[in-house]
């Protein structure tokens, strides 16, 4: 239950910084990356589960990525040219994929 409340608490942050700096719609994305982060680890722990002991080590990482993302989204709240820099970089990268 702890590691529920750590997760919510980060979304939590993108969201405020989000909305503080005008741009909800990231948070929006940052929240779809995080499930979808958290659903990979998940399986990759069902898997390893079944070899070795993995113990709590899915709550360890879904809880570091929630983390990292709400620092990222805070970063970007103090540091608008990093975020735009990696906003060029993603685009760059999509256009690829397309």
């Amino acid at each position: 239950m702890t590691t529920f409340f750590l997760v919510l608490g980060c979304v939590a942050i993108m969201f405020a910084a989000a909305m503080a700096s005008g741009k909800p719609g990231r948070a929006v994305a940052d929240t779809t990356l995080l499930v979808f982060l958290i659903g990979l680890i998940v399986i990759v722990d069902l898997v390893l589960s079944f070899f070795v002991d993995t113990g709590n080590a899915a709550y360890f990482a879904a809880v570091g990525c929630a983390a990292a993302l709400a620092l990222d989204s805070v970063y970007g709240f103090m540091a608008p040219e990093r975020q735009k820099q990696r906003d060029k970089m993603l685009r760059r990268l999509m256009k690829r994929r397309a």
